[in-house]
């Protein structure tokens, strides 16, 4: 009788639509979950796709940020039996890789070894680092907190922050999507959100100081207490004072001081004013080449400390908690920084100290990097689709090559930039997500990732792809990197000589005002009293370099059990001792 019913065409077409209706739902189920990897219609992000359009209907700001808890918490709660479904499976991946914290100590069978290992999970599973809150203007008006803070994944604690008499509660979400982050999954202290409403909408009265304080005070609720933390103003304004701001990752073991100069002059050029340097552990010859520019008048230095959180274990303890973030949780210092930049400048851009974003000009123009951008904000944006604008502009990625001598000098008056007027860089361009950086609009980003947008203030923004022909980001490694494609190349390329020239001049510049000073040479002093009267400097860079990368080829033994992180590498470098970095005083965080 059954199969009787399926001879027909029609039956036989049933069949057919209910089968893939079948596999739809399936689908659907299994990429609703906000924590799963989004495969469809989506770009290359890092080592996987990204979904523009599912996370931007996700996240819309602050307004309707999930509950970091579990994500089943959040304003805009669905009650639908699927939602509730998505919720148990993720409480149920989230408790298979985060032991039971109601016990003091848990132990697990390593699969890799024959040998117990045992991992503290109450000792600082709970506790909170705040770094940064800013007072912003809410994507849809009204006038907000957002605070960067460290947390493990899956604390449950909430809290509330005080600026004068006004209290305002906090609600969670991540900084990456998923916690934790799919390519570090043993580094369970990540970047947090912790956001807020002080008005609704743009018609309400602020309830503020006109001036704000430095300092506001988060609720410690287990002492019963009220700690300070940074505050800043980070509300849009009408005008910024700097057109295009740069944010350094944070310096972490970095001891290769000549690339200090060749960041600012190149970012110079491209015509950047203001720039923010999260400062991690630096040696003091770096220390001194930041002050240098911190000296100078024609470009504004803001020095954030970004560093180790506070804790009483040594550098390889497993229970130390700057052993279980993925170097220093860098992601999270891009979104503060981004913070930052909202009132102080028009674009910012997160960069690496070796990478130049460089208009390549091959038809003979000379276009700036202001150029490209306005081109596609007064162009462009009439043919994004569905009327979106941009909300950002992703530069993609090619390894270059350019012989340098800065291993061997001893002195900053050595550094030349004449290795520029001619470079070799692959004909490869790498893909969206792929060492891709970007110049966003600060106050249209909710979320960045160091490689891309992870999702905007509202649906209306856009990340604009620049035509690689037109400018990319000319990678120079100062180690030898596996990716590096040495066949495929264009040779002896000019595309960086005129701007090489102008480097050089505004470099030899600032040191020949240091060296005419008095008052210069004594105000200019590192952190340990080096100067620049004196003749030879350490150049430990190399050293440096060659140990980490050492030490990186020990962490791979042990990435499957453990998170990697080149703290751990600390206190066996031969080059640099603990005590002879310049690290900033961890109280620049708020623990609770």
């Amino acid at each position: 009788f059954i199969g009787s019913l399926f001879r027909s065409k029609l039956s036989q077409a049933c069949l057919a639509i209910s089968l893939l209706a079948g596999v739809y739902l399936l689908a659907i189920g299994r990429f609703s979950d906000t924590n799963a990897l989004q495969w469809r219609r989506g770009h290359f992000y890092g080592a996987y796709f990204v979904d523009d359009r599912r996370l931007q209907s996700i996240d819309e700001g602050p307004t309707v940020t999930p509950s970091l808890a579990d994500n089943d918490e959040g304003v805009n709660k669905r009650p639908s039996s699927r939602r509730k479904m998505i919720s148990a499976r993720n409480r149920s991946r989230l408790a298979k890789l985060q032991p039971d914290q109601t016990t003091s100590t848990t132990h697990y069978r390593n699969p890799h070894a024959n040998i117990d290992l045992q991992i503290n999970n109450t000792e600082t599973s709970d506790t909170i680092y705040f770094r940064t809150a800013a007072v912003i203007t809410m994507p849809r008006g009204g006038i907000g907190l957002r605070i960067t803070s460290l947390q493990e994944c899956g604390n449950k604690r909430t809290t509330k922050l005080r600026i004068g008499e006004l209290e305002i509660s906090l609600r969670k979400a991540t900084v990456h999507k998923s916690c934790p982050w799919f390519f570090a999954p043993h580094c369970r202290l990540v970047g947090y959100y912790a956001t807020g409403t002080i008005t609704s909408n743009a018609e309400q009265t602020v309830p503020l100081p006109p001036r704000l304080p430095d300092f506001a005070e988060i609720y410690d609720n287990r002492r019963d207490l009220w700690k300070p933390i940074d505050l800043i103003d980070g509300r849009s304004a009408p005008a910024h004072a700097h057109r295009l701001a740069v944010c350094l990752q944070p310096m972490y073991l970095m001891a290769d001081w000549p690339l200090i100069p060749n960041f600012f002059e190149t970012w110079i050029g491209n015509g950047a004013t203001i720039f923010y340097i999260y400062v991690h552990s630096i040696s003091e010859e770096v220390d001194l080449m930041i002050r240098l520019y911190e000296a100078q008048r024609d470009v504004e230095v803001v020095r954030v400390n970004w560093p180790a959180v506070p804790t009483a274990k040594a550098d390889d303890d497993d229970h130390n908690p700057n052993n279980r973030m993925y170097r220093t949780e860098v992601g999270t210092a891009v979104n503060d920084c981004i913070l930052r930049a909202r009132a102080t400048a028009d674009l910012v851009v997160s960069s690496d100290l070796d990478e130049i974003i460089a208009p390549l000009n091959l038809n003979g123009n000379k276009e700036t990097l202001f150029n490209i951008i306005e081109d596609h904000r007064l162009i462009q944006t009439r043919k994004l689709k569905n009327g979106m604008l941009p909300g950002a502009f992703l530069f993609r990625q090619s390894f270059a090559y350019a012989e340098n001598d800065w291993f061997s000098i001893s002195h900053p008056s050595q550094l030349s930039f004449d290795h520029y007027k001619a470079v070799d860089y692959e004909t490869f361009v790498w893909q969206r997500g792929y060492r891709s950086k970007v110049i966003y609009v600060p106050d249209r980003v909710f979320r960045a990732h160091v490689h891309d947008v992870v999702a905007f203030e509202g649906r209306r923004w856009t990340t604009v792809v620049i035509d690689p022909d037109r400018a990319r980001v000319l990678h120079f490694r100062q180690v030898k990197n596996k990716y590096m494609q040495r066949e495929n190349v264009t040779a002896d390329s000019q595309v960086l000589a005129a701007a090489a020239a102008c480097w050089q001049a505004a470099y030899a510049a600032r040191l020949d005002a240091v060296a005419e000073s008095e008052t210069g040479n004594l105000l200019l002093r590192g952190a340990f009293n080096l100067t620049f009267a004196r003749p030879e400097w350490p150049n430990l860079g190399e050293q440096v370099l060659s140990e980490i990368e050492s030490c990186r080829d020990r962490n791979d033994e042990i990435k499957k059990d453990k998170c990697v992180t080149e703290w751990r590498c600390r206190s066996t470098m031969e080059a640099l001792r603990p005590g002879q970095w310049v690290e900033p005083d961890g109280q620049a965080w708020t623990v609770i």
